[in-house]
């Protein structure tokens, strides 16, 4: 069966995933809190392979990119009462949020931002590099752009990694969320890391 994916939230992030999966040839959805007219334009400039939906048909999803300011975490975790069988990227910084301190209590984002999923399987990855560096294409002769990942379910990682490949990317799989996904929470020491895996 066919992952169906969707990226909530048109903002920089949002928009590089987009052309990520427009540049790539594989069918995505994308909606925000504004509705599917306010993607028109973004859409109409990537082709017909980027769908404007509302928020409820993307979350009808298999695989979401959370790709929202990290403040407004909570308020899209309110947007379903369970997300199990959802698996969630979630590409948001806290560090760049104001208050995030006291928001996160010492807890990592990820972690945060599971308490606001429950029941999904939430996978870090898409976080560490600025919107138009990972929206930039790069001659397949050079290499391929890293995309660190940090999950607790390997199984997601897997999934979450094969997307990279297909996207033209190169996955790195950094272990459980405590362990390497600590690694890419701003900001620790792969975040803003462009890193290229050059052919053999």
């Amino acid at each position: 069966m066919t992952t169906r994916h969707a990226i909530v939230g048109s903002g920089n992030i949002g928009s590089a995933l987009a052309r990520l999966f427009a540049r790539a040839g594989i069918e995505v959805s994308i909606a925000n809190t504004r509705g599917p007219a306010s993607l028109g334009p973004l859409a109409a400039s990537l082709g017909s392979g980027v769908r404007p939906v509302p928020l409820a048909e993307a979350l009808e999803s298999d695989a979401i990119f959370m790709a929202v300011p990290f403040a407004a975490v909570e308020q899209f975790g309110r947007s379903l009462p369970d997300w199990t069988g959802k698996t969630v990227v979630d590409t948001t910084n806290a560090h760049y949020s104001p208050n995030s301190a006291e928001v996160l209590r010492g807890r990592l984002s990820t972690h945060y931002a599971a308490e606001n999923l429950p029941g999904a399987t939430v996978v870090k990855a898409f976080n560490q590099l600025p919107a138009n560096t990972l929206a930039a294409e790069l001659d397949p002769e050079v290499g391929r752009r890293v995309i660190f990942i940090a999950t607790d379910s390997p199984d997601a990682g897997d999934r979450v990694a094969d997307l990279v490949g297909d996207l033209g990317l190169a996955a790195v799989q950094l272990g459980r969320i405590d362990e390497g996904g600590r690694l890419i929470q701003a900001p620790n020491a792969l975040v803003l890391r462009n890193l290229i895996e050059r052919p053999l």
